[in-house]
């Protein structure tokens, strides 16, 4: 993508309320109180985890454009991107690889079964995201195998909002750029007594940047020069109503992207790669309160991909499809003393000409306690039991524990958690001619699994200003990669080979403040990771375990006034 861009931001508000958009937003869920670490609204400082919150207004400041550009700024998160403008990109969080990290949309699950290089493929537009809440650490126990490093959960504006009488409400930006760079992404929502409506849609596309290779000059394929083109749309329809004393929210949308992959995924000459993917996604959630809150939710997901290495081999077409349902409910059985148990099932399927036709059906059940011995002392405390056909049964206890010191927090956790095996590991073969290098599924992985630990202090020294520290250390055993065990080897086969020791330091801080009618906010963050493989043999050659980077440091800073805003961020790893 081009060096310089010449991006125009148009953001407009329509009808009474308008204006308290983001406002309103803020004032239905603080940043105080955090969802993703318990499955419930509860006061972050009770968790024992450390979670990141970015509302409204933040994501309003800031100059991005998707997703994956809105995450570069949160501590902790690297984005690993292969194409501009989210085209594609792998999320890793504290180490963990790119399949390790786990995405909810208001509460559903959407990582495909396929591989984790669809992570950043979302059926809806930047403009339709409300909130983001980032769980930093492992989350097997309330959400399922895969959450090793983190889970990041987008809310959405109809998923996060009650249904109640709002006026219309229109929010939107568009940019402009050298190589026919363009992009317009836009939301509206309507509210009535008992009814809320939502639809977004985003188009961008560029024909992209030249690619050169090492001495400056044009890489060509059998059509001309390679650029770096792009070509993306997505849109969605939500509702949010009340039946009774049950609220109804239910979503549909898709997302569609064409591009040039070009060393996407192999570093060899011949690769002259083009891609396309789709994806198309409905959940539909109930909601009941009184004194047993409870909450039951279905989602379905089907993600298309065709893959074209160069003109000279046949196309590689994938349809992957994931079918999720869960019920959890909570429960004050004291006033010291609350209990949430949930269920939940996944049907994940793939049909492809590579991978072959493959289906499972797995499920698994949970259970939280939290516990206030004392007032300025929180034992959180949960297991989960999980049965899955690929790895048999696997139990994840987790435990935490929050003790506030005045305008301090200590917070410590142990857990564990597993990571599945996905479509690509387990059953991929090229279909190309055999270079070496190449990589190869294996039928027969294992779950990888892991214990980690943590611990941190959170410091609000004045209502402005907020620090935090977390040091955490992971051991994961049966770490999933593509390895050469020899030199001999010609191609990485997929195995559970590798122990891994992972140890890190989080260091971030917020400081907001309102003067003279201005919002402004800063934030930055430090993070520190080391990792060693252990023992792995003379002669090993592995792909993806350490590929994470060792230091970043991310940072952003916006100034708002009124209905207008200027932002910065910038990142360094």
């Amino acid at each position: 993508m081009p060096r310089l861009r010449y991006i125009l931001f148009l953001s407009f508000l329509i009808a009474q309320g308008a204006q308290a958009q983001a406002p309103a937003m803020e004032a239905a869920l603080p940043d105080s109180i955090v969802i993703t670490a318990s499955r419930q609204a509860e006061d972050a400082r009770l968790t024992g985890r450390r979670v990141t919150v970015l509302t409204a207004r933040d994501i309003a400041a800031l100059p991005v454009n998707s997703v994956d550009e809105l995450l570069r700024s949160v501590g902790g998160v690297e984005i690993q991107s292969r194409g501009g403008f989210g085209v594609q990109s792998d999320i890793t969080m504290r180490g963990a690889t790119f399949n390790g990290v786990l995405v909810l949309i208001d509460g559903a699950r959407l990582n495909d079964p396929m591989t984790g290089h669809f992570l950043s493929d979302l059926p809806l537009p930047l403009s339709e995201i409300a909130r983001v809440e980032i769980l930093r650490g492992p989350a097997t126990v309330l959400y399922g195998p895969d959450a090793i490093g983190g889970v990041i959960q987008l809310f959405t504006y109809t998923g996060l909002r009650d249904a109640g009488r709002t006026p219309l409400e229109i929010q939107g930006a568009a940019e402009y750029g050298r190589y026919g760079l363009f992009g317009v992404d836009a939301a509206a929502y309507r509210g009535s007594d008992r009814l809320g409506l939502s639809a977004g849609t985003v188009w961008q596309g560029s024909d992209g940047m030249p690619i050169l290779d090492g001495q400056g000059r044009a890489v060509t394929g059998p059509g001309g020069p390679l650029r770096t083109d792009f070509s993306r749309q997505a849109h969605t329809a939500a509702l949010n109503t009340t039946l009774g004393s049950v609220s109804v929210y239910g979503r549909a949308g898709m997302d569609d992207r064409t591009f040039g992959a070009f060393h996407y995924y192999t570093p060899f000459a011949s690769d002259t790669a083009r891609e396309a993917t789709g994806t198309y996604w409905a959940q539909l959630r109930l909601l009941g309160g009184g004194r047993t809150r409870w909450q039951a939710q279905a989602a379905a997901k089907e993600h298309t991909d065709e893959y074209v290495y160069n003109s000279r081999t046949p196309a590689n077409r994938h349809t992957s499809r994931l079918l999720t349902a869960q019920v959890h409910a909570t429960r004050g059985v004291r006033a010291n003393l609350s209990l949430t148990a949930g269920v939940s099932s996944a049907r994940r399927s793939i049909d492809s000409n590579n991978l072959g036709r493959h289906d499972d059906l797995s499920g698994g059940g949970f259970v939280l306690a939290r516990w206030q011995p004392l007032p300025t002392l929180t034992l959180n405390g949960s297991g989960r039991l999980d049965y899955d056909p690929v790895y048999g049964l696997e139990a994840t206890p987790q435990f935490s524990l929050a003790w506030q010191l005045g305008s301090a927090t200590a917070r410590a956790g142990v857990s564990r958690a597993v990571r599945e095996p996905n479509y690509v590991e387990r059953y991929f073969n090229t279909t190309l001619a055999r270079p070496r290098g190449r990589n190869l599924g294996n039928p027969n992985l294992e779950a990888e699994r892991a214990w980690a630990y943590e611990a941190g202090l959170d410091l609000y020294p004045t209502e402005e200003l907020s620090v935090h520290a977390t040091a955490f250390a992971r051991n994961t055993d049966n770490l999933i990669d593509y390895v050469m065990l020899t030199p001999q080897d010609t191609v990485f086969l997929a195995r559970n080979l590798l122990h891994v020791r992972t140890r890190g330091l989080e260091i971030d801080g917020a400081y907001r403040r309102t003067v003279r009618g201005a919002r402004l906010s800063v934030t930055g963050s430090y993070t520190l990771l080391g990792a060693d493989l252990g023992e792995t043999g003379a002669g090993v050659t592995y792909k993806y375990a350490l590929t994470h980077a060792r230091q970043i440091i991310q940072g952003m800073a916006s100034a708002a006034f009124g209905p207008a805003s200027v932002g910065v961020q910038g990142l360094w790893k």
